[in-house]
């Protein structure tokens, strides 16, 4: 799974940055993001859902099939964004670190500009099991996606 996800979080950026992002600048119309939108939930579907084998769901929303893990590696935590709220949009909850227990849905990739290069740093994820902090499960976070393995779950 870990390398399906990887495959579409590059294709999904070069496509963006190679072929919408000029004339995004250009005209700022949002009608062509919308576009781009639509391409991406195909490639989605062609590249991850379709290839692994999981339950269709549009890319953007929860994909129960998608586990993301804390590589192991990362002893003390990995850092991370958790929302204030479940989903607020204010990524400053205190704790910004998850240990390597915690287990994550995959929701899909973001960047903080929508006008710039796509670069797909950071895996938005909901907190599915969080041993040490079970009052967090449920909450929105992003992680920087050299931290995290993609698995099916």
């Amino acid at each position: 799974m870990d390398k399906l996800v990887n495959k579409f979080r590059l294709a999904s950026r070069e496509l963006f940055n190679n072929y919408f992002l000029e004339d995004f600048l250009v005209s700022e119309d949002w009608e062509l993001f919308e576009h781009f939108t639509l391409i991406e939930e195909q490639l989605f579907l062609a590249l991850v859902t379709t290839k692994s084998g999981i339950s269709e769901v549009t890319y953007g929303f929860p994909q129960p099939g998608i586990l993301v893990n804390p590589k192991r590696e990362s002893i003390c935590g990995i850092p991370i964004m958790l929302n204030r709220e479940i989903d607020s949009g204010y990524w400053d909850h205190p704790i910004d670190l998850a240990t390597s227990d915690c287990v994550f849905t995959f929701v899909s990739f973001f960047d903080w500009d929508q006008k710039s290069y796509k670069d797909n740093r950071y895996v938005r994820v909901i907190v599915r099991d969080w041993p040490a902090n079970p009052t967090l499960v449920g909450k929105h976070a992003l992680i920087e996606t050299h931290y995290v393995l993609y698995d099916k779950a």
